[in-house]
């Protein structure tokens, strides 16, 4: 595999770019760092409205969910070993591509999935704002509205994650493209390699917010 012109060699320029892009994923992090300080605190503060809060969220669609990203996990890091394997191009190449555009699939199906879970929300009057269902925890010996917070920290940390999954999508349907009809398979690993890692830090954000969101109950 050649190498750029601004490295000495394949193993400099493969250094350089994990390097790049775990510093762009601790970059990252800091988005949902501070969102999920606030989570704690109120969780802390709250624990009794997010708790009844966290019963209007479908604990199955969530585990569904999860479920569907892990398998996506699981073939990105098949296509990542199978990209370096010395086996046929043509083989590596149509293998590859099937599993990332597979993953990619399964990617979409998660945002359907979550698309549909806001879409329930919204119909039962807990989006925060002026028209939130108050009455929905008048059981709750503390006001009902202190549950609304759970719910913007759920729509503002689920909506951040759905935009790196849409960007997840976006690079592993562009990266199964490249490498089924662009060149020797092998000169795109280091770039898959990236991909992959930026797909699952994704996921790795998910396994988190899914038991913050979905089994505080």
């Amino acid at each position: 595999m050649n190498h750029a012109v601004q490295f000495d060699d394949v193993e400099q320029q493969r250094s350089a770019t994990l390097l790049g892009i775990w510093i762009f994923l601790a970059t990252e992090v800091l988005f949902f760092g501070g969102m999920l300080v606030a989570y704690i605190v109120y969780r802390y503060e709250y624990p009794e409205a997010f708790s009844l809060a966290s019963e209007h969220l479908n604990v199955w669609l969530g585990g569904a969910m999860t479920a569907v990203l892990l398998l996506g996990s699981l073939l990105v890091a098949i296509a990542d070993h199978l990209i370096q394997q010395d086996d046929d191009p043509s083989h590596v190449r149509r293998a590859v591509f099937q599993r990332l555009m597979f993953t990619a699939l399964l990617g979409l199906a998660f945002l359907s999935c979550e698309f549909y879970e806001y879409y329930e929300v919204v119909t039962e009057n807990l989006f925060p704002g002026a028209n939130f269902d108050v009455a929905a925890f008048a059981s709750a010996s503390i006001a009902g509205r202190l549950a609304q917070m759970f719910f913007v920290l759920y729509f503002c940390m689920t909506g951040l994650h759905a935009l790196h999954m849409i960007v997840g999508v976006s690079l592993v349907t562009w990266m199964a493209v490249v490498v089924r009809w662009s060149g020797p398979p092998c000169g795109w690993a280091n770039t898959l390699n990236v991909v992959g890692l930026y797909w699952h830090f994704v996921d790795i954000v998910w396994i988190f917010l899914y038991p913050l969101f979905y089994l505080v109950a």
